[in-house]
């Protein structure tokens, strides 16, 4: 009888112990865990349970959109947000969506919540590093003196270095390689890729102009002029692109800076 009785107390105390350890609190727990220790796919399983047992737990919410943007899971996270109405009144969810809509370089969307949700109009920051992203420098630049007090000094250090920038002209880069082959390219800061141009058409220019003054009959001339058309075509339509591509490569570096500041956690 008394060995009944043991067997009865372990079950129920089995029981109870595994109720309390899949109780929400404790998945609750569980999951911040996954999550800290870079285990995101778990993470979600577990914060997707947590959500569902209590979707008014803001916390797991939070975590979870947090998880979705780790994973780059961004239909998910937008079903999430569409179906928990807590983004319309907490600040801490509709920012860490705002973060997620600029990670999947959704701008326009990121500047249609900011403009329905009031607890995020009175941050500037914000709305500039909308407009930043999608490279609209003029109008940030005007942002950013209207705003001028509320604006972070790291994005406003990136508004200034836009304007200061010299942008390498692609029709300047192509009319310095007509005259010149391989001048556009050093002119937009590439002179190896210059030199390169400059050695290969007047090489072949050379060699094309010396073969037919001795043999115009020649296969060799004719095939070195051909080389000599491709070269300076090519070099020109390539110091347009390389002018393009010193602009770009600075635009692209400044907003990665705003990026970074956005999605800093």
């Amino acid at each position: 009888m008394k060995n009944k009785f043991l067997v009865i107390l372990l079950f129920f105390s089995t029981d109870l112990f595994s109720q309390d350890l899949y109780s929400h609190e404790n998945s609750v727990k569980f999951a911040e865990y996954l999550y800290n220790t870079n285990q995101f796919e778990f993470a979600a399983r577990e914060f997707e349970r947590c959500v569902f047992l209590k979707p008014e737990d803001s916390i797991s919410s939070l975590y979870l959109l947090k998880v979705y943007r780790k994973l780059a899971e961004y239909d998910k996270a937008t079903k999430l947000v569409n179906s928990n109405k807590m983004i319309e009144s907490d600040e801490s969810i509709g920012s860490e969506y705002f973060k997620l809509l600029i990670q999947a370089n959704r701008f326009k969307d990121a500047e249609l919540l900011i403009s329905e949700k009031d607890y995020l109009k009175d941050k500037p920051n914000l709305k500039l590093s909308t407009i930043l992203l999608q490279k609209d420098w003029k109008y940030g630049s005007k942002f950013c003196e209207e705003n001028q007090s509320k604006i972070n000094k790291s994005l406003s250090d990136i508004v200034k270095r836009n304007s200061q920038f010299k942008r390498k002209s692609p029709f300047l880069a192509g009319v310095f390689s007509t005259i010149l082959p391989g001048a556009g390219k050093v002119y937009s800061g590439r002179w190896q890729d210059g030199l390169i141009s400059f050695v290969m058409t007047g090489t072949s220019g050379f060699v094309a102009v010396r073969g037919f003054s001795r043999n115009s009959s020649n296969a060799l001339p004719w095939v070195m002029g051909t080389f000599f058309v491709a070269y300076y075509t090519g070099n020109i339509y390539g110091s347009v692109q390389a002018a393009n591509k010193f602009n770009k490569s600075k635009e692209d570096e400044w907003t990665n800076q705003v990026r970074d500041f956005v999605l800093h956690d």
